[in-house]
């Protein structure tokens, strides 16, 4: 029977690469629906497979569940298979979250984390241990519980110094911060998780940080929404610098990657020609050597997450490779959000200090910019002109609370620039669109409602509606 298994596994692999992925779970599905039984670990791995492809290329989290469950309890039965137990405990922890079962997702990473105390202490289970961790910590932030996610994220920064895994440290030291930044009761603490971010991120070898690019990008906007909360624009503006910098340069490597890439395929074709030359064909497969060692050079110049398993914990794994900004190494997947929304967010940085500046021209094409960025992405997540907040899937709501906020700052901004030099028909038009969107997702957007108030009362003001600004600002203050 493992042969058969083995067969069903190669076509399930063979229908995944073709992307046929409803024919590749059908594959795996024979396996766990036959009449005659095959030994659980094969069982346990098909489930696990299942529910890999269902979390990455679909919103049936549901069904990925229920193959996970099965999974776990298979797995009581057996004594050791450490590595598995690790997996399902990890990918039915994501489930939870995508549904919004916060007491199952905790008490299911309390066993897991069980499971790696009582393991040998060696770098896989303190990986391991590091991934339960981070998602125990995301886990109690839904719930608002700030002093437990710091708690669960030093003992996760403990493990990764204890491995002597910098980077790690790194992306634990980041979570903290951003964990004191949201909680805001103890400005002392906040300097202190700044400081110690600093430490770590100057221990990490010079090489290696250009590797570590969505540690990059998570330090330095952390450390902008730090020194904006405390109005150090001038010091906030060296860190949009260096963001900005980053930011191009990625974007001038993907755009060349994805040239390299046409130009091989084009070759590959040309090469397979059977007619073709034998001198010709020597100067191709020449060219086609040179390509592809500079594509590798490009493509190991940064973590891109594309040997990772595990679907990111936001429901947000359909993403083309090179398109995560990972932070942290196997087995956890530690993408704090998208590299589209990232790059939003540096648009809006340069936009929020230009925009004291005077620099209109620069902030409006920066405003274009991040929201064609965003605009993109919600057409990814099926939100077309007449998607509302009762038709998204579960698990697609809390990525879409990410870019429609992002939106709302742009269109917010927007609105700001046009008043300031006297664009009230643009305004306008920026305050229609936010009003818009808020009645298409009133609840994802909900902390907008008295931002779009003063909005406009600030437009009703400008135009000389003195009673009407007073209407709309006292709505707001509502």
């Amino acid at each position: 029977m493992e042969a058969v298994a083995e067969g069903l596994w190669g076509l399930a692999d063979y229908h995944e690469n073709k992307g046929e992925i409803g024919k590749a779970v059908k594959c795996l599905e024979a396996i766990c629906q036959s009449h005659v039984s095959f030994l659980p670990i094969i069982e346990v791995k098909t489930r696990l497979r299942i529910s890999t492809l269902l979390l990455k290329h679909t919103h049936n989290v549901n069904h990925a569940k229920s193959h996970l469950e099965r999974s776990q309890l298979l797995l009581k039965a057996i004594p050791s298979c450490f590595e598995l137990k690790c997996r399902t405990f990890s990918l039915l922890s994501q489930c939870y979250h995508l549904v919004g079962a916060i007491p199952p997702q905790k008490l299911i990473l309390y066993k897991a984390l069980d499971l790696t105390s009582s393991a040998s202490q060696d770098v896989a289970v303190k990986l391991w241990s590091c991934n339960f961790n981070s998602q125990l910590a995301n886990a109690f932030i839904i719930e608002g519980d700030y002093q437990s996610s710091i708690s669960a994220l030093q003992s996760g920064y403990v493990c990764a110094t204890e491995i002597s895994y910098p980077d790690l440290q790194m992306f634990f030291a980041t979570a903290i911060l951003h964990v004191h930044l949201m909680q805001w009761d103890d400005e002392n603490s906040v300097l202190r998780s700044i400081n110690q971010c600093d430490r770590v991120w100057e221990s990490i070898d010079p090489n290696r940080r250009g590797q570590c690019l969505g540690l990059l990008f998570y330090n330095e906007l952390l450390h902008i929404f730090y020194r904006l909360r405390i109005c150090d624009y001038k010091n906030a503006a060296h860190h949009v610098d260096n963001l900005d910098a980053a930011m191009k340069a990625d974007k001038q490597k993907m755009q060349e990657i994805q040239q390299l890439s046409s130009e091989l395929d084009a070759l590959n074709q040309s090469l397979s020609r059977p007619d073709l030359p034998s001198r010709e064909r020597s100067a191709l497969a020449g060219r086609q050597a040179k390509l592809q060692q500079r594509l590798r050079s490009l493509e190991d110049s940064s973590l891109t997450g594309k040997e990772f398993l595990e679907p990111s914990y936001f429901g947000n794994a359909r993403q083309a490779w090179g398109d995560k900004l990972v932070l942290a190494p196997s087995p956890m997947d530690g993408e704090w959000l998208p590299k589209s929304a990232v790059y939003a967010l540096v648009d809006l940085m340069v936009v929020i200090l230009g925009r004291p500046k005077g620099l209109f021209k620069e902030c409006m094409q920066r405003i274009q910019s991040g929201m064609q960025t965003i605009q993109d992405a919600l057409l990814k997540l099926g939100i077309t002109d007449g998607v509302r907040e009762v038709d998204l899937q579960h698990s697609a709501i809390w990525m879409a609370g990410v870019y429609l906020m992002l939106l709302m700052q742009f269109l917010e901004n927007k609105v700001a620039v046009e008043l300031t030099r006297s664009g009230f028909v643009e305004a306008q038009e920026a305050l229609v669109q936010m009003k818009n969107w808020f009645i298409r997702f009133p609840t994802i957007l909900q902390a907008c409602e008295s931002m779009i108030e003063m909005l406009r009362g600030q437009y009703a003001h400008s135009v000389g509606c003195y009673s009407e600004a007073a209407f709309h600002y006292v709505e707001a203050a509502k």
